[in-house]
């Protein structure tokens, strides 16, 4: 296994042999447990978002209905929200996530709106936009709800990184930053994806640009780290506060926690990657990764995947080990596996 891919290697843990101290490493080939959706019609499907009994996945470039959602157990699309533009009920650049219950929070990147879709209402064929009053969220780079109009952003500074909204509108801050050296700016160096399992009350924080995870927990009112890896290697050069990241950085292309496991998105070096079959979509979509890597929550290395298919996304509920991905098999899918 090559070295650089194995990003998260420090003295504690050994990626380079199929080793974790005394037990191995599995490596396995999985097929689909099941197909939800063997067809999704976009150009590149965006996020996948699980809102219990319901999979959302995004339409980046639909201008009418950016949201999709299907029905897990009766496996079919069962309706579409969403719009873009400038209009009251409309979004600019919008991020979703899952929220509490059947809802989906989205805000605008690029405008002060924020809003729930409800998946409920719209099963009942009425209006599934909810605005809300805004909420103070500030130049964030990505956001996970923990509660009732709880959330938890990435901030771009130094100083406790890491911005908890509470139920009141109040923020208090905590977290480590990953770069220790100081920016001019901090924005492009802390960018990354923070995750959040209510069922065990463990948060993940993992940077985009260059190798970085970290873990949380909540415990009553206050989040303390459990744990941070980074890379042995020095993975970017700072001149004048600006930082520069090596060309060779690999990153997860996702990362999520179901029961037992925290699931990272990447493909193994060692293991050659297949043609992609044709899509109707229009993105070169060659180095899509084949495999998972499967860590326990103290971030020991336990099984190496190949999942059978090019993997686009990931998203699991956090109480059981089920895996929901979207796949391409000639068409862009919809697939679950079992961990």
């Amino acid at each position: 296994m090559k070295k650089k891919f194995l990003l998260y290697s420090l003295c504690l843990l050994t990626f380079i042999a199929c080793k974790s101290g005394s037990t191995e490493i599995e490596r396995l080939t999985l097929s689909p447990s099941s197909t939800i959706q063997d067809s999704l019609f976009t150009q590149l499907p965006g996020s996948l978002i699980l809102c219990n009994n319901y999979l959302v996945w995004e339409d980046p470039f639909n201008p009418n209905y950016f949201l999709h959602v299907v029905d897990i157990n009766a496996k079919k699309e069962i309706g579409t929200m969403g719009l873009i533009g400038r209009g009251p009920k409309e979004f600019i650049t919008p991020l979703s996530i899952s929220s509490i219950g059947n809802k989906i929070f989205t805000y605008d990147l690029n405008q002060n709106k924020q809003a729930y879709y409800s998946i409920d209402s719209m099963l009942a064929n009425k209006d599934p936009f909810i605005l809300l009053p805004s909420y103070p969220i500030d130049d964030c780079l990505d956001i996970t709800q923990i509660s009732d109009n709880e959330f938890i952003y990435i901030y771009p500074q130094k100083n406790k990184p890491l911005q908890w909204i509470h139920s009141n509108s109040s923020i208090s801050s905590f977290g480590n930053c990953p770069i220790k050296e100081e920016l001019n700016s901090y924005y492009n160096a802390l960018q990354g994806s923070i995750i959040y399992n209510p069922y065990n009350n463990k948060l993940i924080y993992c940077t985009r640009r260059f190798p970085y995870i970290a873990l949380y927990e909540k415990k009553d009112t206050t989040f303390y780290i459990t744990w941070e890896k980074k890379s042995s290697q020095k993975d970017y050069k700072i001149e004048k506060g600006e930082i520069h990241f090596t060309d060779n950085n690999e990153v997860p292309s996702g990362i999520t926690m179901t029961k037992d496991y925290i699931i990272i998105l990447q493909q193994d070096n060692d293991m050659k990657l297949q043609p992609i079959k044709q899509t109707g979509g229009i993105r070169d979509l060659s180095k899509v990764p084949h495999t998972i890597f499967v860590y326990n929550y103290n971030f020991n290395l336990k099984k190496i995947i190949n999942m059978g298919m090019p993997i686009l996304r990931i998203a699991a509920k956090g109480d059981s080990n089920t895996l929901y991905a979207i796949g391409i098999d000639l068409d862009f899918c919809i697939v679950t596996y079992e961990i």
